[in-house]
């Protein structure tokens, strides 16, 4: 009976080692995706600023090109 004990307490040491590596792999990932997520608040915001200051006004685009009245009459 002494081999089936040890064998016993070899798989639970066994199981303890694997909730503890289960555990720092768990936290790992609760890591990444927290980074990944900050990271798509950062794309999001980018794009954001980046559409906003590629529409331009259709009366700030007449004020930096103004065209004439006469045009064809040349």
């Amino acid at each position: 009976m002494g081999e089936v004990e040890e064998v016993q307490e070899q798989m639970k040491a066994d199981m303890e080692a694997m909730k503890e590596q289960m555990a720092t792999m768990l936290e790992a990932m609760m890591s990444m995706k927290k980074i990944m997520e900050a990271n798509a608040v950062v794309v999001a915001a980018t794009s954001t600023v980046a559409k906003v200051n590629l529409t331009r006004p259709s009366g700030l685009n007449q004020m930096n090109h103004p065209t004439s009245d006469m045009v064809g009459k040349d």
